[in-house]
């Protein structure tokens, strides 16, 4: 229920929002003054900025997404914490 209740606050998406604005802004300067483009290093940073974002979306939500966590450890847990101790 708490996983369910609580979320990544929203500063934190608006934070990876810029800072992934500002690295592809200066993977465009950097190829700018290099006087050409690196189409390879502009791709795979795009790529990982847009799967990080991607996954901390996931991770907020846990009752969908790609990223499934069984339960059964927790439940283990809250059964052997009703067995009396020896």
């Amino acid at each position: 229920m708490a996983a369910l209740e609580n979320h990544v606050p929203e500063v934190v998406f608006i934070l990876l929002y810029l800072v992934s604005i500002m690295a592809m802004g200066m993977v465009g300067y950097g190829c700018g003054l290099g006087g050409r483009r690196s189409l390879v290093m502009a791709m795979t940073t795009a790529f990982l900025i847009a799967l990080v974002i991607l996954i901390v979306l996931d991770l907020d939500r846990p009752a969908r997404g790609l990223v499934k966590v069984s339960q059964q450890r927790l439940i283990d847990l809250q059964e052997s914490l009703k067995k009396p101790f020896p």
